[in-house]
């Protein structure tokens, strides 16, 4: 590798030199604040004399007269547009020239275009596809009409914020060409041997500029020969990013999340993938990609077929729980290979749905999701005889959790129906009233759309503020009424004329112009045939939609006993109490260990910690808080050495030894809670 300081025009110049952007770069980005910042640095050039103005790094890899761009598209790219626009000022007479009469040629031929190639290659500049696209069109004299333009392309927005800029700014062509001329760049020249990965890794380390999803991308095709770049990108890669909306980073977490088991942090995806891709046959694993994100396409609606089964999805989709979605790439895949018919995948489906959606109306914490959902699908596949064991061992699967982990019984959900405030709900709102009103009909009311634009919203039939007639309607305990009914189901509708019945009398909104008896809506239907509306005829309807909640959520039952029992397993990080509970074994950074007792795998994990980053441990075990009291620099009789003087003594609970696990791994880069998992005999 091989760096100079240089002029960036010296770089740009010579008749036959390209540069090319790779197709596994992401597309060009830089907004109007960043080309605004360059303007006015080159004014300032202007302005104040100066002989140079620093412009950053451009690193690339020389093939012939070609340069590859590794590092520096942004700059290069934003400074073809700026020259490509001073071009078209000159010769649209928007500004003066200067001195110089030939400076439109000079500018067209040592810096934009080849006049002797083929058109197809005459731009010294090759950008992604999409990019390059709209380059073409800004730079054909033919096309330079605004309304001609792709309008939505960073390239087209930033080249008429130059044309707008530099007819606006005072100067003329040629003082700015000068100024551009003393932009100052760090030429990077990898040679033959350098790794364009790992450098492009160092020099992009803080993660500010790319996505997970970007790092992922240059690594599966930097390293490749330019031919198989734009084949796997064509093929596969740019194919990927469509099925996914181009989230990239979130459909790889999940993916990754299926493969392993672990749920990476958002922020270290690209690390983990580069440790599950080491080993494997990178095009197997791009083709392993492509088909997933097919998969995932139909999970987040982006590519649907209109079945039952896309129903299925778009309901699961409206309860905003992504955790789900490792499972359900597994659930599709393991359908696809023939193992699962539609029906029983709707079926399966129908048993997350339920699980979810008690779970939220019993506001459980969802901390725990992750893990379950992580290797559900490896849990039920193991306690299966059959392939038509797979809804029965799902619900087995389901119901032997306990803690955070839990389905909520007929109990605890009837509980939850008759103390939650269902009126101040957000998150799954769309989701609750388009499954009271629909269900699973075929004629569909579509609820889900109107409640977004506004058309329908959430109603209390008995108002929120109550007037004179309401309290005499209600009685003498009109207050208590109020406070016991106003937010809970019985008293909760939708109506596409909420400001118009405001604290109106029940037998106005009943009665009224679009009232309840002119409503087309099944909610409605109870409503509509009352006289009054009273505790009473509050607490009917209520009890009328508990129903309709046992039928759309029922409890889940089974008989089903797995072949293969898989143990209860819990992460550090969950909400669970492991008091009175046996370790079977644990798993820290995807290595399982089997132990007899809790204390040892304090002793084993402990001095894993300690070698990991000893200088952090130690700063946690002799300091002045929690859990320095349970640490020693001297021996313990009853204890044991984790590292050079440092001995812990662990006559301590379970819940106490995994607080102090929690601490120490609080402080040491590199190791989350969820690194840690405990598998758990049964009670």
């Amino acid at each position: 590798m091989r760096g100079e300081a240089l002029k960036l025009t010296k770089m740009l110049q010579g008749t036959r030199t390209r540069f090319v952007i790779p197709v596994y770069q992401r597309n060009y980005d830089w907004k109007r604040e960043q080309c605004e910042r360059l303007f006015d640095d080159l004014e300032d050039v202007v302005k104040r004399e100066r002989e140079s103005h620093f412009f950053g790094s451009i690193v690339s890899q020389t093939d012939g007269d070609t340069k590859i761009i590794i590092d520096g598209q942004q700059r290069i790219t934003t400074v073809y547009l700026l020259l490509a626009a001073l071009l078209r000022q000159i010769r649209d007479e928007a500004i003066p020239v200067g001195t110089n009469d030939r400076l439109a040629e000079f500018i067209e031929d040592e810096y934009l275009i080849d006049r002797y190639a083929r058109d197809d290659s005459k731009l010294k500049l090759k950008l992604v596809k999409g990019d390059q696209a709209a380059l073409a069109k800004i730079m054909n004299p033919k096309q330079e009409e605004d309304d001609k333009l792709d309008g939505e392309s960073n390239v087209t927005i930033n080249y008429q914020f130059f044309l707008k800029r530099i007819a606006e700014c005072g100067l003329d062509a040629e003082s700015i060409e000068r100024a551009v001329e003393k932009l100052e760049i760090i030429d990077i020249r990898l040679e033959r041997d350098d790794d364009a990965q790992l450098i492009f890794e160092s020099l992009n380390s803080t993660g500010l500029d790319l996505s997970e999803g970007d790092k992922i991308r240059n690594l599966m095709l930097m390293n490749l020969p330019a031919e198989q770049q734009e084949y796997r990108y064509e093929h596969y890669w740019n194919v990927m990013e469509r099925n996914t909306a181009y989230d990239v980073s979130a459909f790889i977490r999940d993916y990754l999340t299926m493969k392993t088991r672990r749920t990476p942090v958002i922020n270290r995806v690209y690390p983990e993938f580069r440790q599950f891709a080491k080993s494997l046959d990178s095009l197997a694993l791009l083709e392993d990609l492509l088909r997933f994100s097919r998969y995932y396409g139909r999970i987040t609606g982006i590519i649907q077929e209109h079945t039952q089964i896309d129903n299925a999805l778009k309901r699961i989709r409206l309860l905003e729980m992504s955790v789900v979605n490792p499972f359900l790439l597994s659930l599709l895949a393991y359908a696809d290979e023939g193992h699962l018919s539609g029906k029983d995948l709707v079926k399966v489906f129908n048993i997350v749905e339920d699980y979810l959606f008690r779970r939220w109306m019993c506001n459980i914490a969802t901390n725990a999701l992750n893990k379950i959902f992580a290797g559900l699908h490896h849990e039920v596949l193991r306690g299966m005889a059959t392939d038509d064991d797979y809804c029965e061992s799902l619900k087995y699967a389901l119901l032997r959790r306990e803690g955070s982990g839990r389905f909520p019984r007929d109990e605890e959900f009837r509980r939850a129906f008759d103390e939650r405030n269902m009126y101040e709900i957000r998150r799954i709102r769309l989701y609750l009233y388009d499954c009271l009103e629909n269900g699973d009909n075929v004629e569909r009311v579509n609820v889900v759309d109107m409640l977004e634009d506004g058309t329908l919203s959430v109603e209390h039939i008995m108002p929120q503020t109550l007037s004179r007639q309401w309290r005499d309607a209600l009685g003498p305990d009109a207050d208590v009424i109020h406070d016991r009914w106003l937010n809970r189901m019985g008293n909760l509708t939708l109506t596409g004329y909420n400001s118009k019945y405001s604290n109106s009398e029940f037998a106005s909104k009943r009665d009224c112009e679009h009232g309840f008896r002119d409503s087309g809506l099944k909610l409605n239907r109870f409503v509509a045939d009352c006289d009054i509306w009273d505790e009473p005829h509050i607490s009917e309807r209520n009890e009328r939609l508990w129903q309709r909640f046992l039928e759309l959520w029922p409890a889940l039952s089974t008989s089903y006993q797995p072949v293969a029992e898989e143990r209860e397993n819990h992460t550090l990080d969950e909400d669970f109490m492991f008091t009175n509970r046996k370790i079977a074994a644990y798993t820290f950074q995807g290595a399982r260990h089997t132990v007899k007792t809790w204390v040892d795998m304090m002793r084993d994990v402990l001095s894993d910690l300690y070698g990991i980053d000893p200088v952090a441990f130690r700063a946690v075990a002799f300091s002045d808080k929690f859990p320095a009291r349970y640490f020693s620099d001297s021996h313990l009789e009853y204890g044991f050495e984790v590292g050079p003087g440092v001995w812990f003594n662990p006559g301590s609970s379970t819940s106490t030894k995994l607080d102090v696990l929690g601490r120490i791994i609080e402080k040491i880069d590199g190791v989350e809670p969820y690194d840690l998992s405990f598998e758990l005999y049964d009670k």
